[in-house]
């Protein structure tokens, strides 16, 4: 199994979380936001039975995994948008958005160490192609 499996997997399990939250909202960022997790998810699940080789070629996932990082990128300026929107109009989404407000840096940092690796494991020159630069550790990601 490649050490990206297990990475993959925790977001794969963050992502469901918030899903299932986040159900029956309607704000309409949660809408944006929630379409762009369930690409992530789908994204996700595809990528798992790949990592779960050995050492699987990038060239079969780096689609998946393309679109995994950039929807995150998408949910986390997205969630911070409806964080803000729900506090400043003192919104009845304002404590479930609070509880929700710990759960993206994990993902982010989880998906920073799953860049890390995927830069070990196929070369920098490979990986940037593939990891957006907010997640990749030698250009000022979270470590």
């Amino acid at each position: 199994m490649s050490k990206l499996y297990p990475l993959f997997s925790s977001v794969l399990k963050e992502v469901e979380q918030t899903l299932k939250e986040t159900a029956e909202m309607s704000h309409p960022l949660v809408v944006l936001f929630r379409t762009a997790l369930e690409d992530e998810r789908q994204a996700l699940r595809n990528l798992l039975p790949i990592l779960k080789q050995d050492s699987p070629a990038l060239e079969d996932f780096k689609k998946d995994c393309s679109v995994v990082y950039l929807n995150d990128e998408i949910v986390e300026s997205t969630f911070r948008a409806w964080l803000r929107a729900v506090d400043w109009m003192d919104h009845a989404d304002s404590e479930e958005a609070a509880k929700l407000e710990n759960r993206f840096p994990g993902i982010k940092k989880t998906l920073t160490e799953a860049a890390a690796e995927i830069e070990n494991a196929y070369g920098d020159d490979t990986s940037k192609y593939i990891v957006p630069v907010l997640y990749r550790p030698q250009t000022g990601g979270v470590r």
